[in-house]
């Protein structure tokens, strides 16, 4: 057995939810791990400007805490944006920000502006996502992608997947079109007095800078047969897809590329026709190489409800999307039983990733948005645990690609839980074992740690075998396993 093929793993984390790095296995199976609903709401619709509800969260690290900007609507029916802050992930305040009031009171609602003047098209009006700019000067720093301000003139030609359930077909659809801001501060921003991308919205896109591609990358929403020509949006609304573009400029993204919809020819995607795939929740991972996430809001017509589902890359174009929820609806008369949105970015600590989304107790389509009442909830995840290689009661081998050698020290994430155990074999670039660092030599590593230490025969030390081709043999059984790491440590 032979393979031309080869990995290059440096000293960067290495996530296993795919094959990309395999070249033999043997009982290993790749198995998504759904998030866990707290089951509470983190902030739920309290003071007036969020009476009909808060929702499309987005969170940063910021200093030693975090920061939260999510949308909210008034009892006046204006949606707005706020901030919340917290300390650990879990408890988040509503500080006074003392920018804007609302009915003589002090809020937590940021400040919108306008770079030349007061240019009412663009007033915000959908779905704010919030990123950190690490190219630009610090004045913008902080940039926002959200809808606002529609285009002049909305076409909609009859017919159409989602409108095969409406009586009566609307003459015209507007949608607001793709705009941006930027803040030095995240609290006072200044809109573009643009759109910054000739499409439409009303979804919340997710804008980062992606270091490996030295460019802002956009996924944003995609309905099919829907076009943006010529600054007229015209066509009929169909399903809904995930599109997206690239730009070395923030203020100037060409038309998106669809890269994601359902598959109708799968049962699982039969309830999709005339839904499909919301919101993306676009993530690069930032604890390992090469690792980007879609968290979908899923959205199955039949049942006119959404649940998120997981869909993982390494090039952040092409994705595999697993068909099981991810992250599953609550139970009746819970918040977040009829729908849920994952909002964009996540808190991490003690081995744990914390992601916020939006749930709703009201069906989609069959429910007025006067209705809705959403709040933020907290789902929680293992470190790197999105997906893992799974082993159950008989002993399976999985075995890498070959790679050059560049630490001295193994550590892997894994779960063996009471039952189980993992041994890792260091085997040549033919599947040769290295004297030393065979089965037979590889300590039984039992337990669960999100960091754990490889070693045979009690020693950790692979400073020998630097620079060498070499392979990974993963042994175990009843085992979980999520990631592995090099480490160049002193001596």
């Amino acid at each position: 057995m032979s393979s031309h093929r080869s990995a290059t793993f440096g000293q960067a984390k290495q996530l296993l939810f795919d094959d990309v790095f395999i070249t033999d296995r043997d009982g290993f199976v790749p198995t998504l791990n759904p998030a866990i609903r707290t089951g509470e709401p983190v902030l739920s619709p309290e003071p007036p400007w969020e009476e009909r509800g808060c929702y499309a969260p987005t969170v940063l690290a910021d200093g030693n805490g975090y920061r939260m900007w999510y949308g909210a609507t008034g009892d006046d029916g204006i949606s707005r944006l706020c901030c919340a802050v917290s300390a650990d992930g879990v408890r988040w305040e509503r500080p006074d920000i003392g920018l804007v009031t609302y009915g003589g009171r002090a809020t937590n609602i940021v400040e919108l502006d306008y770079a030349d003047g007061p240019n009412r098209e663009i007033i915000f009006s959908h779905h704010g996502s919030v990123f950190l700019d690490p190219v630009d000067r610090p004045e913008r720093r902080y940039k926002m992608i959200f809808g606002g301000g529609e285009y002049g003139f909305a076409s909609m030609s009859p017919g159409g997947a989602r409108f095969r359930y409406e009586k009566t077909l609307p003459v015209r659809w507007r949608y607001p079109g793709v705009a941006g801001a930027y803040s030095a501060d995240g609290l006072r921003w200044t809109i573009y007095d643009r759109h910054i991308m000739p499409w439409y919205t009303d979804t919340a896109n997710v804008v980062f800078w992606d270091e490996r591609l030295d460019r802002y990358v956009a996924y944003v929403r995609w309905n099919e047969y829907l076009r943006v020509v010529d600054g007229i949006q015209t066509g009929s609304f169909d399903y809904r897809a995930i599109g997206r573009t690239e730009s070395a400029d923030f203020e100037n993204f060409p038309v998106p590329e669809k890269i994601l919809e359902p598959d109708f020819s799968d049962p699982d995607d039969a309830d999709q026709w005339g839904g499909g795939l919301y919101d993306s929740a676009a993530l690069r991972y930032p604890f390992a190489a090469d690792a980007y996430f879609f968290f979908i809001a899923a959205y199955h017509h039949t049942n006119d409800t959404l649940d998120i589902e997981l869909a993982t890359s390494r090039d952040g174009i092409r994705f595999t999307r697993w068909r099981q929820p991810f992250l599953r609806l609550g139970p009746t008369g819970a918040f977040d039983s009829k729908m849920l949105y994952m909002g964009v970015g996540l808190s991490a600590d003690s081995g744990e990733i914390r992601q916020y989304y939006g749930g709703y107790d009201q069906l989609h389509d069959q429910a007025s948005e006067t209705q809705y009442q959403p709040a933020i909830g907290l789902a929680r995840s293992r470190m790197d645990g999105f997906v893992s290689q799974d082993v159950g009661s008989s002993v399976g081998r999985l075995t890498t690609l070959p790679f050059t050698l560049e630490g001295n020290r193994l550590e892997i994430n894994f779960d063996g839980s009471s039952r189980g155990w993992l041994k890792v074999e260091l085997l040549d670039e033919n599947f040769a074992a290295i004297p030393g660092f065979t089965e037979d030599k590889a300590d039984r590593l039992a337990g669960n740690e999100v960091r754990r230490g490889v070693t045979w025969g009690g020693r950790a030390d692979l400073t020998a075998l630097m620079g060498r081709q070499l392979r990974l043999r993963f042994v175990g059984q009843s085992v979980k396993l999520y990631a592995f790491q090099f480490h160049l440590a002193s001596n």
